[in-house]
């Protein structure tokens, strides 16, 4: 997939989002938060954003950068951030989560909730996600990857070609290649939802990815 397929899809996606990913994945998204073990006055960026439906999650002091690729989505986030009368503070920017425009080290914690797999580059995403976080910060990614039984994951990589041009998402999708091709050490991994495959896998950025 490119950006411009991925931008596509998601444009669709926009109306019915909220509806899936809310309601269906809603505590899979409330776990990943507890992963990150976020603090008052910690900065955290999410990226593949959406249409916002992390915001309401995060906890009263802490702040909240988040990036999407798609600006119908951040158009929804943006209408839901304003009727949240709780105090929290956000900034929704536009952009590639290959190429963060953001310095070095500069979050305290890392999302990426129902993204990965939908990226252009998916390894590119997940060193950008570390190159911006500083070291000790929790980076929680929320996504499908290949079941690790033959036959499902067959199955999946069947309906890959599908899923890639008409839902912006790939459906084979390895766990542990990926982290690896990333540079990325995994800390735990856990269940997601009763549905095969999602998984919510929690990494801390080590001292020496700093370097």
């Amino acid at each position: 997939m490119d950006v411009a397929t991925v931008k596509s899809a998601y444009s669709r996606w926009a109306r019915v989002y909220d509806w899936i990913f809310g309601l269906l994945f809603g505590n899979a998204r409330r776990r990943a938060f507890e992963c990150m073990e976020l603090k008052p006055d910690n900065y955290a960026i999410e990226v593949g954003v959406g249409t916002g439906l992390s915001l309401t999650l995060l906890p009263e002091g802490c702040h909240l950068v988040g990036v999407d690729l798609s600006r119908p989505m951040l158009e929804r986030a943006l209408m839901r951030w304003r009727a949240d009368s709780v105090d929290r503070t956000a900034a929704l920017v536009e952009g590639d989560g290959t190429c963060l425009p953001f310095a070095d080290s500069t979050f305290d914690a890392a999302l990426a909730a129902f993204v990965v797999s939908a990226a252009p580059d998916a390894v590119a995403l997940l060193k950008d996600m570390q190159r911006v976080c500083r070291p000790g910060a929790r980076m929680v990614v929320v996504n499908h990857f290949s079941p690790n039984k033959p036959r499902l994951a067959k199955l999946w990589s069947g309906l890959s070609g599908i899923t890639s041009r008409l839902l912006g998402f790939h459906a084979e999708f390895p766990l542990e290649s990926l982290f690896e091709k990333a540079g990325i050490e995994i800390d735990r991994i856990e269940p997601a939802t009763l549905f095969g495959g999602w998984r919510v896998v929690t990494c801390t950025r080590r001292d020496h990815d700093a370097n």
